[in-house]
């Protein structure tokens, strides 16, 4: 894939404006079926995993490019979530079925402003079904957020 395929973009709503400078991580979960003591079934992420890029947003909100972890023993995982080297420099070459997390670290965000916010960081969990461009954008305040499949 010539371009990242999955973007995200960040407005902030209390003030109308993108919300630059947010550290953004980006994960592959493998969810699980568990069952709770009442015998209800739910999905679960079964540990916390290591985020395999990280990307900080620019003055208008968004990641420009995701920057992938660049250890030599992270390299076998990369390929495995479609990450792979090309003339000296890692490249998201395809985007793999599954579920993933994007973390938006906005209580960082809140405090480099000078204000409180409740949520320290906001996970949106999304399905990739095929590989084609996921757009994940996220409306935030300082005590909400919202967000929608993008286009």
């Amino acid at each position: 894939m010539a371009n990242n395929p999955v973007t995200c973009h960040i407005l902030d709503t209390t003030s109308g404006k993108p919300a630059a400078n947010v550290v953004c991580c980006i994960y592959k979960i493998d969810l699980i079926d568990s069952t709770l003591a009442e015998g209800d079934k739910i999905l679960m992420e079964p540990s916390q995993s290591q985020p395999f890029a990280m990307a900080r947003t620019n003055d208008d909100g968004r990641v420009p490019e995701w920057i992938f972890e660049p250890a030599p023993a992270k390299r076998d995982y990369l390929k495995t979530v479609g990450i792979l080297e090309r003339d000296g420099k890692l490249q998201w070459d395809t985007l793999v079925q599954g579920t993933y997390k994007i973390r938006f670290q906005v209580g960082k965000y809140f405090a480099s402003l000078g204000q409180k916010n409740f949520h320290p960081f906001v996970d949106i969990m999304f399905t990739v079904e095929d590989p084609r461009h996921y757009h994940i954008p996220l409306l935030l305040s300082n005590y909400g957020y919202t967000t929608y499949r993008g286009s």
